[in-house]
């Protein structure tokens, strides 16, 4: 484009990018020796991490009450993290991807529009919401213009969620794919001419990216784990990310929260503390990285 377009200025930057944008440093700045190895479904994980994350905000005034040694910060940064690694993933998807991948995105992204123009029309038409934006669409030719109508489509559904949620069969989680789609679009015709060396950044911030997400999502869930002890439902409120490997919290090290003393058990740990792993290697204790199993469950980076 030549010339700044208003319709364009005007949209608000989708919350994926935006989180990435905003974690940039510290994600690089994350050390290489504490980096976590991708070991599972990205796109499962995040959308896992995004469907936990009312539930777990709702846990926060206990978790600031009874649990002072926890990090809050980095419990309170979990949906930024998670955005940010959703975002992250799609740029090493777009850079590592074919340029005749591209062709088959636009595709997804093109019907997409299609439905989220039909049900923004319709609701228009009804008066729910306001059509005049819909004029500023550029339509689904070139790929500049399909992403940011996708934009466009997404915010202005998004901005009136509240009015709409009732009235459309539209799925939050539609408007969150219409941003990834329109993100991954923009980064394809960006860097598509730039080479295969965007790959291999792409790949390193990806991996730091999910170290922040793995091990601020554990660190909440064992929270949800020592807050919700009793209740036993750490797995309806916080699943595991690594999905098929847990069926609840008795079954596997990545759960174990240590239970809160009592009369009848006065040498269970205090504070919430996990047990440390068994003596290795001649007596020596193996590290454990954050966000791993068997990890120190409130270590603050």
């Amino acid at each position: 484009m030549t010339q700044s377009d208003p319709s364009q200025d005007n949209v608000q930057v989708p919350r994926f990018r935006d989180a990435y944008q905003s974690l940039l440093s510290e994600i690089r700045a994350v050390p290489s020796n504490a980096l976590i190895t991708i070991n599972l479904d990205i796109p499962l994980g995040v959308t896992t991490a995004l469907g936990a994350l009312p539930e777990i905000r709702a846990l926060r005034p206990r978790v600031v009450a009874e649990m002072p040694q926890l990090d809050v910060i980095r419990f309170d940064k979990l949906e930024a993290y998670t955005l940010a690694m959703g975002h992250a993933h799609a740029l090493y998807m777009a850079a590592s991807s074919p340029a005749e991948a591209l062709d088959e995105i636009s595709e997804t992204a093109t019907k997409l529009r299609e439905m989220l123009f039909s049900d923004a029309a319709a609701l228009a038409q009804r008066n729910i919401i306001d059509g005049e934006r819909l004029k500023q669409l550029k339509g689904a030719h070139g790929f500049r213009n399909l992403a940011f109508d996708l934009f466009v489509l997404a915010a202005m559904l998004r901005d009136n969620w509240s009015k709409i949620s009732s009235r459309t069969a539209l799925q939050l989680k539609e408007l969150d794919q219409a941003e990834t789609l329109a993100d991954r679009i923009l980064t394809s015709v960006g860097q598509r001419e730039q080479g295969p060396g965007v790959v291999a950044e792409a790949a390193e911030i990806r991996q730091h990216a999910f170290t922040l997400f793995v091990s601020a999502y554990d660190h909440a869930r064992r929270a949800v784990s020592f807050l919700r002890w009793n209740e036993e439902d750490v797995d309806e409120i916080a699943p595991s990310l690594y999905a098929g490997r847990t069926t609840g919290r008795k079954k596997t090290p990545d759960t174990q929260v240590a239970r809160p003393p009592t009369a009848a058990d006065p040498k269970a740990p205090v504070g919430g503390e996990v047990p440390k792993p068994a003596a290795t290697n001649g007596g020596t204790s193996a590290p454990t990285g954050v966000g791993m199993p068997q990890s120190e469950p409130f270590l603050s980076r």
